[in-house]
């Protein structure tokens, strides 16, 4: 499993969405509240953001006017278009892989985005997102993660209709690799309630560490 297949996915939903909500795969539920309130609980108001994978800025609508920037990276603009306009938010364009980063941030935010990668691809995602973040900054990572074992989805998926694919890394072992590039742990977040966590195999948490 490679990002480029998962590319092809969000590429072929970008092309015909008119919903701001379409990014949410699990249609039934929007937990990007929760999302939006956890984050605002680790920054402040004079925080700099750096959101990785924004898509149609669920989350960055409902914390734009509590900080000080957002710089919001989206491959999509089809996405991009539903997120609010403002001074303060940058949007670009662009794939994690040919991201330029030449400034720093109190946070950085990676939500619902880090399984599209294999092992590989985030070990270079965190290793360019440290340098970015200033010391004593926080990088929040939110997504499914494996529960006992790496949990890899690659082929035709009958709820969405399409192939998808998706690699939810054993919870531990993201945590080993984000230390071993030099982020020190502050903690696990059991983020969402229960009925969140559809699957025995794998969990919603959010991964927080500081530089």
């Amino acid at each position: 499993m490679k990002n480029e297949e998962a590319l092809d996915f969000f590429n072929n939903m970008a092309a015909t969405t008119n919903d701001s909500k379409s990014v949410k795969l699990a249609h039934v539920s929007d937990f990007t509240q929760l999302d939006a309130d956890f984050i605002l609980a680790r920054v402040t108001d004079d925080s700099d953001i750096l959101d990785l994978g924004s898509g149609t800025g669920l989350i960055i609508n409902k914390i734009y006017d509590k900080v000080h920037h957002i710089t919001a990276v989206e491959p999509f603009s089809q996405f991009t278009r539903f997120i609010v306009s403002s001074k303060n938010v940058q949007i670009i364009n662009e794939t994690f892989e040919n991201l330029k980063l030449d400034r720093q941030y109190d946070a950085i935010t990676i939500f619902g985005t880090m399984h599209y990668f294999n092992e590989e691809e985030a070990i270079g995602i965190y290793k360019k997102c440290f340098p970015a973040l200033r010391n004593g900054g926080c990088l929040i990572v939110k997504n499914q993660f494996g529960v006992t074992k790496d949990v890899t989805v690659s082929g035709y998926s009958e709820e969405q209709k399409s192939n998808y694919f998706a690699q939810y890394r054993f919870v531990e072992k993201e945590v080993d690799i984000l230390q071993k590039i030099g982020f020190r742990l502050q903690e696990v977040a059991d983020i969402y309630p229960p009925e969140a966590n559809r699957w025995d195999n794998t969990h919603f948490y959010a991964i927080v560490v500081k530089k």
